[in-house]
């Protein structure tokens, strides 16, 4: 039963609904194997179930109320702006740095918030998203990059989204699949050439195909356009990783420990919840002079829909064309995709009171005085005024299908605890399946989603994946639902380490072979707080890629 060493995949939005049936169907073979041969469960995300804060509470064992992780990016300028994330944001160890701490080699490939990469005593750092386009210091060691430049054909670390921004999906596609057929590469490489102890390997690619072709494989939703060239590609990207699978397993022997992960599930998106567009309609949010609605006054006296008017331009071979409208004008058009750094600049301050800095979060944010640059609510009103946008959000009822459209409203405090609670949202929003929160102004409050080619048809659920196969699994078991917080101490438990002392999640004991425990009781320990990383100084070139990478992706 002993366990020297760890291995874990993560793939990013995996979920048990699409993978279960196709291994019944016999088209997954190592996903079945994994199954029979080991333990499952689902894995309960973080709320938000986000890309950056649900990593990080798998690595840090920690809600995001003690890690300081919520987004890809925090409030700046008094609310009124938004900064990417970077690892100095972040305030707890990782269970990679935790296992260097007590001497044991990591390699640590692809997690969001790695760049600038941190130097790993022992190990190696390749970074992950939200890595700015063309820099050249994403590996540690340095040498690492030219490396893995030498010995893997087409090496990169992210898809380019730039096709999905004139609607040309193939490409998009084609880009996908490919990247993962060179990370599986890079990843093989490393399993190939490196020591290591821990290594944590992330593949982050099938989230966005998720994103993207959910409509073409569900018959189900809305948008689904019928039988097309691109109905199997969820399914074909699963074949992709199952392949990948087979030969990672093939790398590991008997006292090496495999867990493959996912930081949240995915589902159908039918319908977007315009958050801003509501705020307003609601009196919790005033646009100056009126700039939404004047707009919609403006295109329901021609009869255009932005919709239909982006499909057309994109149908006819201009689909560069919306890109050219400047960007004072496409804050005051009514479409779903506007930013929050759009929306802002007409957002009346003195006569707002809650405001959505941070969709992809569902996090809305009281206009507060002493906090907000601008804000108008007391201290004393505030809570009253949390219960007031709560209470009309419970009962927002999407006319057009007579479904709630919003499934819970949660204060922070309610969610999270730890020293960093303050910096999270103030209400968390979480809608029903299938409507998706975003930012943005239109003619209603609840669009319908798949209408632009390259558009979102595909959301986060909260309930990922989790499978521990290894000498240390219990064979053929299906486990009750795990936190995402559970991940670390375990991966410390299996590796012979001390679980820390201040982690929320616990071993995952119902996973472990039985008499696993007695022979290997769990260890506490407490290492001291990481010292505080130097702030990233981001140039603004840097900041504007990661911003243009988050919004071709839906993020921004």
């Amino acid at each position: 039963m002993a366990i020297s060493r760890m291995i874990v995949v993560g793939l990013d939005g995996a979920t048990f609904n699409l993978i279960k049936p196709w291994v019944a169907e016999g088209k997954l073979p190592t996903f079945a194997r994994l199954l029979a041969e080991g333990a499952h469960a689902e894995l309960r995300s973080t709320l938000p179930a986000l890309t950056p804060p649900a990593w990080t509470s798998a690595a840090t064992g920690k809600n995001p109320g003690k890690h300081n992780i919520y987004n890809f990016y925090k409030v700046s300028d008094g609310g009124t702006g938004k900064l990417p994330l970077t690892p100095s944001d972040l305030r707890s160890r990782r269970v990679w740095d935790i296992a260097t701490a007590y001497g044991k080699r990591a390699g640590v490939v692809h997690l969001p918030l790695t760049y600038p990469p941190e130097h790993l005593d022992g190990g190696f750092v390749i970074s992950g998203i939200m890595t700015p386009k063309g820099v050249d210091d994403y590996t540690f060691p340095a040498e690492l990059r030219d490396e893995l430049a030498a010995n893997v054909v087409g090496y990169r670390f992210d898809v380019d989204a730039d096709a999905l921004k004139v609607g040309d999906v193939r490409a998009f596609r084609d880009d996908a699949f490919d990247l993962q057929r060179v990370q599986t590469a890079e990843t093989l490489y490393l399993l190939d050439h490196k020591e290591w102890d821990l290594m944590w390997v992330m593949f982050h690619t099938l989230d966005k195909v998720q994103h993207f072709f959910w409509h073409f494989m569900d018959p189900s939703h809305p948008a689904h356009p019928g039988p097309t060239e691109f109905s199997d590609t969820i399914f074909q990207f699963h074949q992709l990783l199952d392949d990948c699978l087979a030969e990672i397993l093939t790398r590991l022997d008997d006292d090496t420990g495999l867990l493959v992960m996912s930081d949240h599930g995915s589902g159908s998106i039918e319908s977007y919840l315009l958050i801003t567009n509501w705020l307003e309609e609601a009196g919790f949010l005033q646009m100056k002079d009126g700039a939404s609605s004047s707009m919609k006054r403006a295109l329901g006296g021609i009869g255009v829909e932005a919709y239909a008017l982006v499909r057309a331009l994109r149908r006819s071979g201009l689909g560069w064309l919306p890109k050219l409208v400047p960007q004072r004008l496409k804050s005051q058009v009514p479409m779903a995709k506007a930013s929050f750094a759009q929306i802002a600049k007409n957002i009346d301050w003195s006569s707002t009171r809650v405001y959505c800095p941070s969709a992809p979060g569902s996090g809305l944010r009281v206009n507060l005085r002493g906090r907000e640059a601008q804000g108008i609510v007391a201290p004393e009103d505030f809570e009253r005024v949390c219960h007031e946008v709560r209470d009309a959000l419970l009962e927002l009822t999407d006319a057009a299908t007579g479904r709630k459209v919003v499934r819970a409203v949660h204060l922070r405090h309610e969610i999270y605890h730890g020293a960093y609670v303050e910096n999270g949202a103030d209400l968390l929003v979480e809608t029903t399946d299938p409507y998706c929160l975003i930012e943005g102004v239109g003619a209603t409050s609840i669009v319908p989603t798949g209408q632009n080619d390259g558009e979102r048809t595909g959301n986060h659920l909260r309930n990922g994946i989790f499978m521990l196969a290894g000498a240390a699994a219990r064979r053929g078991a299906t486990v009750p639902e795990l936190d995402i917080c559970d991940v670390a101490p375990t991966l410390l438990h299996l590796m012979g380490l001390p679980v820390q002392a201040d982690m929320d999640g616990t071993v995952a004991a119902a996973a472990l072979v039985e008499g696993y425990l007695d022979a290997n009781p769990i260890r506490t320990d407490q290492l001291a707080p990481p010292p505080e990383m130097e702030q990233v100084d981001m140039s603004d070139q840097d900041r504007r890629a990661i911003e243009g990478m988050l919004e071709g992706l839906g993020y921004l």
